[in-house]
């Protein structure tokens, strides 16, 4: 089945998988040192899931938030998870909408794509209408999958093409565009033993192939989970897995 599909079949598989790459503790941790918030008030996340990392950076630091999420389960999870937290008074505007349907008068200090611009691709419009959204001085940063990640490898490999973009390529389209831009390497360290056991993958492990691959495990060919299982072994440094994100940043 297609990506999309899979994932509106099987909506937890997201929660799961995505849960597991621990981007609330190293994303986070990436945007707060990396200086991209640096004398930030304000911040537009596009397609900001569940919200795990918005709301973190929301009690880290003193952030008013917009975000705008596609999903209905997501939004409402998002909405939650920041009312939850305490930080309503700091919501600046929540969209159930896609990005290509965002309209608003608001503009932010910075702008984050996190792992969300796979749906928006090489559109010269859409950058453009994401730069809009940032104030003068301000941030647009676009983080998503780097070629080195195994799940960029297991990505390829599979008959899904929902989530092939790299980081790489689009700061390629996007210096041939002339959009002018730093790049930055996001390091997702997570624990080998999370996807590697005894040889071969763990459930975790099996999961994250199927939901990159939208394919139940049962129906995954052979020859592709032992992609899988080698490109997980040779991101392994004995201790973790780097599921390396690029990011690109771009100045307002």
């Amino acid at each position: 089945m297609e990506y999309v599909e899979y994932f509106r079949k099987f909506p937890d598989a997201y929660a799961k998988v995505v849960g597991g790459f621990d981007r609330k503790r190293t994303l986070t941790a990436y945007l707060l040192e990396s200086g991209v918030l640096d004398g930030a008030a304000s911040v537009l996340s596009i397609g900001p899931g569940d919200g795990a990392v918005e709301v973190e950076l929301m009690r880290k630091s003193n952030l008013h938030l917009g975000f705008v999420e596609p999903s209905k389960l997501f939004y409402d999870q998002c909405l939650a998870g920041i009312k939850a937290a305490g930080f309503e008074e700091r919501i600046t505007e929540a969209c159930n909408a896609s990005f290509q349907d965002y309209e608003s008068s608001e503009s932010y200090d910075v702008v984050l794509s996190l792992f969300s611009w796979f749906a928006l691709g090489f559109d010269r419009d859409m950058l453009e209408k994401a730069l809009r959204c940032v104030k003068p001085g301000g941030r647009l940063l676009i983080c998503i999958q780097a070629e080195s990640s195994p799940s960029t490898l297991i990505s390829a490999a599979s008959r899904s093409d929902g989530i092939s973009l790299t980081s790489e390529a689009l700061s390629r389209w996007a210096s041939e565009e002339g959009f002018a831009h730093r790049y930055e390497v996001y390091h997702g360290l997570v624990p080998a033993e999370q996807y590697l056991d005894d040889g071969g993958l763990t459930e975790a492990g099996r999961d994250l192939v199927s939901f990159i691959s939208a394919t139940l495990w049962e129906d995954i060919p052979s020859a592709l989970k032992q992609t899988a299982l080698k490109a997980m072994q040779d991101a392994n440094d004995g201790t973790h897995i780097d599921l390396a994100g690029g990011c690109l940043i771009f100045d307002a």
